[in-house]
């Protein structure tokens, strides 16, 4: 059964969505206080839709019933060693870690240069990216439905993606960016707005102001993820969808310079300046890896919970694991749980409830 929203709820969620900063901790004190009401319980609207706590709270602590016996008496008192926690063996001899500068950086990029990790890097001219952009929307329009609707480009870029959208599915299409690009004024016209702003921060549309949300490869660059997917929320209208694809930091071509570095993982086992004296060496402008969100898809789940949408669809864009050279650099990657190492892109489509 759906709970019923009550007034009170609805008022104090609109006034938290006004406020210019501090949405998120706002709303996070509305539901513990709420919370209070329910024995503990996330309930109704304070629930995030589709999460575990709408159903299934966690309590704080935990009591094995019946209560242990108290056992009496004094404790035992161990052996005294001196200095107990000296090593005095070892199961195995550790490796002697590598040092991670720009010649073992130049050796494993040689290394791969016959098998790259992405073979065939997409173009970068206008035909290429329109055709993947007239693939993308129709699939994302076959999936939610882009005629005729109210439709926001989050992160638009050039801003023909938008175009398109208004003149192939008759779309009311807005595109906003932190930068205005060179073409903005020759796509603008009748159905296409094209807006520069942060909307974390300028939050420049009104609440309940788009029909559907479309986000591909710009999560990952964006520095307040979570205002930013709380003000998402709150310009999407009750029963309206987003559909989002992005990039995690974890997957081997995180680092966006797979047209240069032909290995996997490089930002997770060089620093920047590693990577600005390989260009450096190669005569090119000194570049560092991709600024990337660090974000897991755990964690992208949990905010997106958190925030109060639904998640109706979810797959993941992956790679096999390079077993030889995981092994190589073992001590480094397994930091980080295999699944996420083989996760590139989620894509995602999401539902603000009615």
């Amino acid at each position: 059964m759906t709970p019923v929203r009550s007034p009170v709820r609805r008022i104090v969620r609109a006034a938290i969505e006004r406020l210019p900063f501090g949405r998120v901790a706002a709303m996070r004190l509305a539901r513990r206080i709420a919370g209070r009401g329910t024995g503990g319980r996330q309930a109704g609207p304070w629930a995030p839709a589709g999460s575990r706590a709408a159903a299934e709270p966690i309590p704080e602590r935990f009591q094995i019933a019946p209560r242990p016996p108290v056992i009496e008496g004094p404790w035992p008192r161990p052996p005294q060693v001196e200095s107990p926690a000296l090593v005095v063996g070892r199961s195995a001899q550790a490796p002697r870690p590598p040092v991670f500068d720009v010649e073992l950086f130049e050796q494993l990029n040689a290394e791969y240069a016959t098998k790259p990790l992405v073979p065939a890097p997409r173009g970068l001219d206008a035909a290429a990216s329109t055709e993947r952009a007239r693939k993308r929307l129709e699939a994302v329009h076959a999936s939610i439905d882009l005629a005729g609707k109210r439709v926001l480009e989050f992160g638009c870029a050039a801003g023909y993606e938008v175009w398109l959208v208004a003149h192939r599915f008759g779309a009311d299409a807005v595109g906003v960016d932190i930068e205005e690009r060179s073409a903005w004024d020759a796509l603008r016209g009748p159905g296409v707005t094209l807006v520069k702003a942060d909307v974390a921060t300028d939050r420049p549309f009104p609440a309940d102001r788009f029909d559907r949300i479309v986000s591909s490869s710009v999560f990952e660059h964006v520095v307040h993820p979570h205002a930013t997917a709380n003000e998402l929320f709150r310009i999407l209208r009750p029963g309206g969808f987003a559909w989002v694809s992005a990039n995690l930091h974890r997957g081997p071509m995180a680092s966006h310079r797979y047209r240069d570095v032909f290995f996997p993982w490089p930002h997770l086992l060089f620093e920047d300046t590693v990577f600005q004296q390989f260009y450096q060496r190669q005569g090119k402008a000194r570049r560092a890896a991709a600024w990337v969100n660090r974000l897991t898809w755990a964690e992208y789940e949990g905010m997106f919970r958190r925030i109060g949408f639904r998640i109706l669809s979810l797959r993941f864009s992956e790679r096999p694991i390079d077993e030889p050279f995981y092994e190589r650099f073992e001590d480094t990657l397994s930091r980080y749980p295999r699944w996420d190492l083989e996760r590139d892109f989620f894509h995602v489509v999401l539902e603000k409830p009615a």
